[in-house]
């Protein structure tokens, strides 16, 4: 009997120094596990991101690390091991967010990309036609453009077809739009004496004159007016009939034709011009006794 006791002593003594092993194990194993597995920042930002068809495991942790939405690509790596999701991963577009734990950001990538919309902001759109088109595609709520606090992004918004995802960071929205306008409009508008100058002026342009051919010549009369101190008057612009100078901001978002007619404008005689409302072309009037014939003739 008392070699049966003693048996039973040592394989209890056993199991607790195995419990006792295991539990300082957790005690200080847990709190690193659960760090590596928790976001990255509860504040964090959302971000656009790709994967690419034909990424492991191993290259979507290590993506992932890079653009700091996951604190580990190892942990990443053994937690789809573990979890089976490592070979379930789907390539694609996604919406991630800083503020999503490593486990959840795992179970997006297993259930597949979000679908995206595309929005296109034509030449001559403002700030509140292109918000709206934002607002109706469900990528922004009402407001959170036009109403943002700060300068105003009327003229830096670049005409362009864009991507976005449905509920989207509006500091990721606004970084397309402008990072493309610093992309393809300033390497022209930088040519300019005045850069912000030369956007205004083109965001007139765009809205006053469609054809191509007659945009220099309009920069011309506008650039003219302005070193006379004679007022613009522009039909697209009211303020300008009562005060010489012009706008305070650009008044849409003009397109690179715009925008180089500004930078280029081209000299002439011309002083006054008007549209023909049948035509849409430009005519052009060296004096006021012309510009009034002109008027007369062609809005009559």
């Amino acid at each position: 009997m008392d070699e049966i006791a003693d048996k039973i002593l040592n394989f209890l003594r056993k199991k607790k120094t195995l419990a006792v092993s295991l539990l300082v194990t957790a005690v200080f194993v847990l709190p690193f596990v659960a760090y590596f597995l928790s976001a990255v920042d509860a504040r964090g930002r959302t971000l656009n991101i790709n994967i690419e068809k034909g990424y492991g495991v191993k290259d979507i942790g290590a993506y992932l690390y890079n653009a700091s939405l996951i604190k580990s690509p190892t942990a990443f790596v053994l937690y789809g091991a573990i979890t089976g999701s490592a070979h379930k991963l789907k390539p694609g577009p996604y919406h991630l967010s800083q503020s999503m734990s490593l486990p959840t950001i795992i179970s997006t990538l297993v259930k597949g990309p979000e679908e995206d919309v595309a929005i296109t902001a034509t030449e001559g759109e403002t700030m509140a036609d292109i918000e709206k088109s934002l607002v109706d595609a469900d990528v922004i709520k009402k407001w959170t453009l036009t109403k943002r606090r700060g300068k105003s992004l009327e003229g830096f918004l670049f005409p362009d077809t864009y991507r976005f995802f449905k509920d989207a960071d509006i500091d990721n929205v606004i970084s397309k739009f402008v990072g493309n306008f610093y992309q393809k409009a300033m390497p022209v508008l930088i040519k300019a004496p005045n850069a912000y100058q030369a956007l205004i002026v083109a965001s007139i342009i765009e809205k006053e004159v469609p054809f191509s051919e007659d945009r220099p010549l309009v920069a011309g009369i506008l650039y003219r007016r302005l070193a006379i101190g004679m007022a613009l008057q522009v039909d697209s612009a009211p303020e300008t009939y009562d005060h010489p100078g012009l706008p305070k901001t650009p008044i849409s978002n003009p397109g690179l034709d715009a925008i180089r007619a500004a930078v280029y404008p081209q000299k002439s005689d011309y002083l006054y011009y008007l549209s023909d409302p049948r035509t849409k072309r430009t005519i052009f009037s060296k004096t006021f006794d012309e510009h009034v014939a002109n008027k007369f003739k062609y809005l009559r």
